[in-house]
């Protein structure tokens, strides 16, 4: 088990971060001592990645946790589609690079496609109206 601010080191989140996701019902700790020590066990930090790849994805606090705490919810599920959108995303990332690139060499082309972000919102949309119907 871990103290929360053990956690937060390992996460890179901060502490208040962790008290907040437990004050919206988001991440709970496993255990609070009876000295108000909250205690994260394996399972919690499981969770705790879980929602670091949704807010790496963009997903608010409140969809996140309605994904989470939805009945059909499943994690390898969940972690296939967040693969999926983190490709996509790089994939936008790396056209805007080479956007970059061609500019620094010089190419006078004016291009704002690489800036579009309307895929992968609109997978983001799917997956999360697809949790929902489930």
């Amino acid at each position: 088990m871990l103290k929360v601010n053990e956690v937060a080191k390992l996460a890179g989140v901060t502490v208040r971060a962790l008290h907040y996701y437990d004050e919206i019902g988001l991440l709970s700790p496993a255990e609070i001592t009876d000295s108000g020590y909250r205690l994260y066990d394996d399972t919690a930090l499981e969770k705790l990645q879980q929602i670091l790849f949704f807010r790496e994805l963009d997903f608010s606090l409140d969809e996140i946790r309605k994904i989470m705490q939805s009945p059909n919810y499943d994690r390898h599920e969940a972690l296939k589609k967040q693969k999926e959108l983190l490709l996509k995303k790089r994939q936008r990332l790396d056209r805007l690079i080479e956007l970059i690139q061609k500019t620094i060499k010089g190419d006078a082309e004016m291009s704002f496609k690489e800036f579009d972000t309307s895929e992968i919102e609109e997978h983001k949309r799917k997956y999360a109206e697809e949790v929902r119907e489930r």
